[in-house]
């Protein structure tokens, strides 16, 4: 029987494994932390065990469009509940007189606005026809949700994120890693957690994997990890030029999540703050009541170095943006991903350096290795729907190589 190991068990290793599974291989998942999701991380806010609300400590939000995570919800089981808020839309405070009307005029004009490759985000910013602080308030929101400074990002992404039409949220109920849960479970023991891959030798026969667990030989792997542990990583023989540069080119970004206890009922909002280049919001849960807590999330390193370092900094900001809100400051919990040993970042930005086509060549098969993740997405990068896209696309390509039919 054809064997297959997937290094990896976020979002799109599983989806990879489950997928590989469903076709006949015998399929091992390599994890090296205690628990699968990877960067999808849900757990009470008073600790795991605990009672208190769900909290997600990595990604979110279920956005219209995500039509491969609906499918995996069904699949399993699992339902989504409507956050009762926009994830969208964000009341702009701390930098002049700005509201969300002139955020979204602002943002229609930056759409339209001419560019040329290799233009940045703050270069349509400063050609903007608007008051400074309303560009403020639009950099800061660009900046918060791509994790990267404006002088590095492409001007493209402003076709994703800069949209302020007030569409739904959702998450999962019981939390996203829910569904990482679900199809680890399908999986059974083909999952090993805390097994980390050291080195990847592979040829025209097979893959031998070294790892903490010993060595391991298959047919071909897929290395669904984080851009830079994947760039970090020993593959021998080393990937082609062309995959190393494009590898090189690619950005992580930065960022940081926050989440305090409420100890008075409130409504559902999402507030960003224009100069800590962060936002919070309150959500409704299953039962639809807004669950009792504020949840926060710091975009780009420069808001990462000067509030996620210190919680209770980032609780009392909090504190003095939400006034209205009664917090318990002493239940705040926050989470980085940037000095995490397995992530070393958020997800991927779309730096001015990355050349098109970048996530394509990453992606690309070499010999028995594929290679899978959020960053390798293309239009799906940085989001929990391009990770079990990517899954699915690069277990497509194994069965493809390796003649196994569905």
């Amino acid at each position: 029987m054809t064997r297959v190991a997937v290094v990896g068990a976020g979002f799109a290793g599983l989806a990879a494994a489950v997928d590989l599974m469903d076709a006949g291989v015998d399929v091992v998942v390599l994890e090296a932390r205690d628990r699968v999701g990877g960067r999808v991380w849900s757990e009470p806010l008073d600790g795991p065990g605990g009672s208190g609300p769900i909290i997600e400590r990595g990604a979110e939000f279920v956005l219209d469009g995500y039509d491969a995570m609906r499918g995996w919800l069904d699949r399993v089981g699992l339902r989504l509940v409507d956050t009762g808020m926009s994830y969208y839309v964000r009341e702009p405070r701390g930098d002049g007189d700005v509201d969300v009307s002139d955020m979204r005029a602002a943002a229609i004009a930056l759409a339209a606005a001419p560019r040329q490759p290799g233009d940045s985000v703050a270069l349509l910013l400063a050609g903007l026809d608007v008051r400074p602080e309303v560009t403020e308030a639009v950099r800061a929101r660009i900046e918060v949700s791509c994790a990267w400074p404006a002088d590095d990002l492409a001007a493209s992404v402003v076709d994703h994120v800069a949209s302020f039409a007030d569409l739904p949220s959702h998450r999962v109920e019981n939390g996203n890693q829910s569904l990482a849960t679900a199809l680890a479970g399908l999986l059974g023991p083909r999952v090993r957690l805390g097994v980390a891959v050291r080195m990847v030798g592979h040829s025209p026969r097979g893959v031998l994997l070294e790892t903490t667990a010993g060595t391991d030989l298959v047919d071909a792997v897929v290395l669904t990890v984080p851009l830079p542990v994947l760039r970090e990583l020993d593959v021998t023989p080393p990937f082609p030029y062309d995959k190393r540069a494009a590898l090189d080119r690619m950005t992580m970004g930065v960022a940081a999540k926050v989440h305090v206890g409420l100890r008075s009922p409130a409504a559902t909002s999402a507030v960003l703050s224009v100069p800590d280049r962060f936002w919070c919001w309150t959500a409704t849960g299953a039962d639809g009541a807004v669950l009792p807590v504020l949840n926060g999330f710091a975009g780009s390193p420069t808001a990462v170095d000067a509030i996620a370092s210190d919680p209770d900094a980032w609780a009392r900001r909090l504190v003095d943006l939400r006034p209205e809100l009664d917090l318990d400051v002493g239940s705040a919990v926050v989470t980085t991903w940037h000095d995490d040993p397995w992530a070393r970042g958020a997800y991927s930005a779309d730096g001015l350096a990355a050349l098109p086509g970048d996530a394509a060549i990453v992606a690309a098969p070499v010999g028995r290795v594929f290679v899978a993740g959020e960053h390798t997405a293309g239009e799906w990068s940085g989001l929990m729907e391009g990770a079990l896209r990517s899954g699915s696309r690069a277990a497509r390509e194994v069965l493809a190589e390796l003649g196994v039919r569905r």
